[in-house]
């Protein structure tokens, strides 16, 4: 069982996620790159979560 959110392993990552990713990057490493990208997406689908929770956002709370 995964105890992580974000996409699965082989998941094509999201073309914003990977383009930040570059940009964070100072050279051309692909793995790097696509481990950069996932963490990236994993942080906006927890942050996504955190507002979904928090009541001055507009969440259950």
């Amino acid at each position: 069982m995964a105890t992580t959110s974000g996409p699965d392993p082989g998941q094509d990552l999201p073309d914003w996620a990977l383009g930040q990713a570059m940009n964070d990057l100072n050279d051309n490493d692909t793995a790097g790159r696509d481990e950069r990208a996932q963490e990236l997406v994993r942080a906006f689908e927890d942050e996504r979560h955190d507002e979904d929770d928090d009541p001055e956002q507009g969440g259950e709370g």
